[in-house]
């Protein structure tokens, strides 16, 4: 993650929401609720994730980056409350 708006309302709050979405027809996927639980500044997978698209120097242009862990509070259904209902 680099130093942008996400990485910003992440260090004020530390929740976020990830939606899923299953390749087919439908409404398939996953919709997750997330706690920042670590960052890291200086580690080797920053290396290991890098994308080879970008030459180094480009890559150290566009900023720093920050591997973030999260926890999962809860998942639920792409669509609904997960809840059964009561007939």
């Amino acid at each position: 993650m680099r130093q942008r708006l996400t990485y910003q309302n992440l260090r004020s709050n530390p929740y976020a929401s990830y939606l899923f979405r299953e390749r087919g027809p439908g409404y398939s996927g996953i919709r997750l609720h997330l706690k920042k639980i670590n960052e890291e500044t200086e580690s080797p997978l920053i290396s290991e994730i890098t994308r080879k698209s970008l030459t180094p120097e480009e890559d150290r242009a566009k900023g720093p980056k920050y591997p973030v862990h999260f926890s999962i509070e809860k998942k639920f259904p792409r669509i609904g409350s997960g809840e059964q209902k009561d007939e």
